[in-house]
């Protein structure tokens, strides 16, 4: 009878090991010091401008065991807008672009997460410019989850691309002449909390 009930055991704790454990989703932090929004549009037909936006806040829940619960919710400071020349950032700022006085922030809250690969997802959500919200979806790669060898902290590094368009968002200035289309990609850093 005791061997038959160490044998139980044994089996029992075996099994036990054996079957996965319930993964949970982790939430992840954006470091803005490590996370840049790209945009670039069409300008005349002649060549694109290009644009970097810093400042990004949020949070990523990301569930590796089932990456399609995992949901995000990001902020960008308009403010933060960088094209490369003074004057046109502050043109680009202004109330004929993107009236960061009016609306400092764009957000993105997603609401659907379909896993296209091993390392890939489509990410729809609600993206917010101008006040004006609208559905978007955008093509995310899962760079790499890992110990950062700086710091020890565990981070998640994402490249994340798509396209907008301007006009859906209420921007008409240039119409025409100024591309509709605004390709958009982040490189994001998010740290475990």
């Amino acid at each position: 009878m005791k061997r038959l009930f160490a044998a139980l055991t044994v089996c029992a704790a075996v099994g036990f090991a054996a079957t996965p454990s319930l993964a949970a989703e982790v939430a992840y932090k954006l470091d803005s010091s490590h996370t840049e929004t790209m945009f670039i549009i069409d300008r005349f037909g002649f060549n694109s401008v290009i644009g970097l936006f810093g400042g990004a806040e949020g949070t990523i829940w990301l569930d590796e065991a089932a990456p399609e619960k995992s949901r995000v919710e990001a902020t960008i400071q308009v403010g933060s807008l960088q094209s490369g020349h003074a004057t046109r950032d502050e043109h680009l700022k202004a109330a004929r672009w993107l009236n960061a006085p009016a609306f400092p922030t764009m957000t993105f809250k997603s609401t659907k997460v379909e896993k296209t690969g091993p390392d890939t997802a489509k990410v729809t959500g609600d993206m917010t410019i101008m006040g004006v919200t609208q559905p978007a979806t955008l093509e995310v790669k899962l760079n790499k989850i890992g110990t950062a060898p700086n710091n020890q902290k565990k981070q998640a590094g994402f490249t994340i691309t798509g396209a907008i368009s301007r006009k859906a968002f209420g921007s008409a200035t240039g119409a025409g002449a100024i591309g509709d289309s605004v390709a958009i990609r982040i490189e994001a850093l998010a740290i475990a909390q």
